[in-house]
């Protein structure tokens, strides 16, 4: 199996799972319980958003595209050759920033407004993944 297959059923995989996981009611639990599944959520949103912006890198370089290796960068070259719309820009680059709230900065303060935005993140991430190669033409 090529390694770009491989890339897109990962980057399936990782969706799915965080997709499965912002389904799950914890309303009836404990706020122990609470803290891991949201905890959980955020680790499914980092490993898929991370997935996802190399994938969408790897799919651009494979067109013989000149991409920067940020999320930035391949979302912006994403947005050039369409994979990206307009609208789905700016959303798309709040959803790297939350990414690096997570990873980077993780202010407790700041993990509410994330959590709100997971679910339009998914959305997000499939959309633009829908418009994907399943694998990047050699």
């Amino acid at each position: 199996m090529a390694s770009g297959e491989l890339g897109h059923d990962n980057l399936q995989r990782a969706l799915a799972g965080f997709t499965q996981s912002l389904a799950l009611d914890g309303s009836g639990y404990p706020d122990f319980v609470r803290d891991v599944l949201d905890n959980g959520r955020i680790q499914k949103f980092e490993v898929s958003a991370e997935l996802f912006w190399k994938y969408l890198r790897s799919c651009l370089m494979a067109e013989g595209l000149d991409v920067p290796n940020s999320p930035r960068g391949a979302i912006k070259a994403g947005l050039d050759r369409g994979f990206v719309l307009e609208a789905e820009y700016q959303p798309a680059l709040d959803l790297i920033a939350d990414r690096n709230t997570c990873s980077h900065i993780y202010k407790q303060s700041l993990i509410p407004g994330v959590l709100a935005r997971l679910p339009a993140h998914a959305c997000l991430m499939q959309a633009i993944t829908a418009r994907l190669p399943a694998a990047p033409p050699s």
